[in-house]
């Protein structure tokens, strides 16, 4: 196969149990670049989250989320998403690479990743599967990515059950099989920051050089009560992270980033 609609395939990027992703080109203008995710299981439940995460992306505009483009089927029956190609390596690399990233990078992808989630949030979508392979990192531009919508939600009621979850990082709640909320993604977002800080997600620990107003703030962003976690009605989380880092670092901005992506 070298073309899905509209789009030459140019490499495979991915490949997984619910589909693959490749990077396309536009066959009138190669210029235009995007990702195809293909489910490679043509079953009604495999579809509904494809479309799930096309509703998404349709409804989205904001500079830390892909973009929607199309959705079609290919001539095999199996659905295919287009979107904006994304030209970055994902958080879990880099913590692969590296083991821990500086805190002070970990603090500054975690203030984009915040910015988005606020877009998301104050749009009724719950992302549902923040974690570290969903973060991609443009470390030259200090932006961050929030990708791959599938397990999302989009105005959950009470009686929304959640697609499903990565065990690790879904908050307690989700794995109850209670409503995703704001909340539950800001619990994934914190024990993500623990893992890339080097730290242990399952008890929550950090290392001891991670300074002390970065743990409380992971701390607070993990806690099993979900209606103990802070929540943008009671604060604004991106200005406390940047608070967070004034007091940390002494600056609330970064220079060149201290790990290399």
């Amino acid at each position: 196969m070298t073309r899905l609609g509209s789009y030459n395939l140019v490499r495979m990027i991915g490949e997984g149990g619910f589909g693959r992703t490749y990077e396309g080109r536009h066959y009138l203008n190669p210029k235009l670049r995007a990702c195809l995710k293909q489910g490679i299981n043509i079953s009604s439940a495999d579809e509904k989250i494809l479309i799930t995460e096309a509703n998404v992306l349709a409804e989205i505009h904001h500079h830390s989320l892909p973009a929607f483009r199309d959705l079609y089927k290919a001539d095999d029956g199996s659905l295919v998403l287009a979107m904006s190609y994304i030209d970055a390596k994902d958080l879990e690399h880099s913590v692969k690479k590296h083991k821990a990233i500086h805190p002070e990078d970990v603090c500054w992808i975690a203030q984009r990743s915040l910015n988005a989630l606020y877009y998301l949030h104050s749009h009724g979508i719950i992302h549902g599967d923040i974690k570290p392979p969903n973060i991609m990192i443009k470390a030259k531009e200090r932006n961050v990515f929030l990708v791959d919508f599938g397990l999302s939600s989009i105005r959950p009621t009470a009686s929304t059950k959640p697609v499903g979850y990565t065990e690790i990082f879904a908050a307690p709640e989700v794995y109850k099989g209670l409503p995703p909320i704001p909340q539950s993604d800001l619990y994934s977002l914190g024990v993500t920051m623990i893992y890339a800080l080097g730290g242990n997600p399952v008890s929550k620990t950090m290392p001891k050089y991670v300074p002390q107003p970065i743990q409380k703030f992971c701390q607070d962003l993990t806690r099993s009560d979900a209606m103990q976690r802070p929540s943008w009605g009671s604060e604004d989380l991106v200005s406390r992270l940047s608070d967070v880092r004034m007091e940390s670092f002494g600056r609330r901005h970064v220079g060149l980033p201290k790990t290399k992506m």
